[in-house]
């Protein structure tokens, strides 16, 4: 019996010296990979908020790190990163800045003066980053099923120096037809767009809080013909959806619905020379039937 736990116990300890260690990148403003693990050693990388890492050595050699006024003690460890599907990087890092806890990365678009963070959002951007991003003065993208734009912190990383950052948000509302399960849109035909609101600034420098909507909001539009619509239903989406809403006098009812189709936000960003950038992210909503 004794030889038998004896057994276990040899098993038990194999098992977790074997068992990967993960840890996520902790630090708001990115954590840097280096090559050796001292200060001074060259970046391989650096590393964002939410990164996965497996921690593969400890080295004992101790760090004392001064984050604003706090001071976060650690070690450095060598690690790879396990979201590299095909190339892991491997470098050190100094482990005060990792969590235990899976930490969800933040969608983030970087432009030239400036980058947007949206925490604990999955989101993509629609088309080519390589094209889109960086010059472009607007930037498509769309939330996963499920994600909400609501109560979602906006951390704004500039790259340069400025006078003034200010962020904007507004809705669009668009209008489509329903049935069993389908759905015919006609965000090409007429569009509600509310006005820009100043989004307030959080306690923190350069982070803000979006604004939520209601059913209310959700359900604006603007003034429409019904018979301009139903010949547009007609057009666009066939005979079938046209006899489903022919009988209606105004949008919004039977068949028809209106929606929020987008949540768009805008950065004003005032350099030294006093020239306003400005940059538009318009997310796509998921309509949910």
């Amino acid at each position: 019996m004794t030889k038998y736990i004896y057994m276990i116990a040899l098993l038990i300890g194999f098992n977790m010296a074997n068992a990967q260690e993960i840890r996520y990148v902790n630090a708001d403003n990115g954590l840097f990979l280096r090559e050796t693990p001292n200060p001074g050693s060259k970046h391989v990388d650096k590393l964002v908020y939410g990164t996965a890492l497996e921690v593969t050595e400890r080295t004992n050699l101790k760090l004392d790190v001064r984050d604003n006024n706090d001071i976060i003690s650690g070690e450095w460890v060598k690690v790879t990163c396990t979201d590299d599907l095909y190339n892991s990087r491997t470098g050190y890092v100094f482990n005060g800045f990792l969590s235990d806890k899976k930490l969800a990365k933040r969608f983030h678009i970087d432009f030239e003066d400036f980058k947007i963070e949206f925490n604990d959002l999955s989101a993509e951007i629609i088309g080519d980053p390589q094209v889109t991003v960086h010059d472009a003065e607007a930037v498509d993208a769309f939330i996963e099923f499920g994600e909400t734009l609501e109560n979602k912190k906006i951390r704004i990383r500039h790259h340069s120096k400025y006078k003034a950052i200010k962020v904007f948000q507004r809705y669009e509302n668009s209008v489509s037809v329903s049935a069993e399960g389908a759905e015919c849109h006609l965000d090409d035909w007429k569009t509600f767009y509310s006005a820009w609101e100043p989004m307030k600034p959080q306690k923190k420098a350069n982070v803000f809080q979006t604004i939520s909507y209601g059913k209310k909001a959700s359900e604006k539009f603007i003034d429409v013909d019904i018979n301009e619509f139903k010949n547009k239903v007609k057009e666009h989406c066939g005979e079938e959806w046209y006899n489903m809403i022919k009988a209606d006098n105004a949008i919004n009812t039977g068949a028809s619905r209106v929606a929020m189709s987008k949540i768009c936000f805008k950065v004003v960003f005032t350099t030294m020379e006093d020239k306003k950038v400005e940059k538009l992210v318009a997310f796509d909503i998921p309509n949910v039937l």
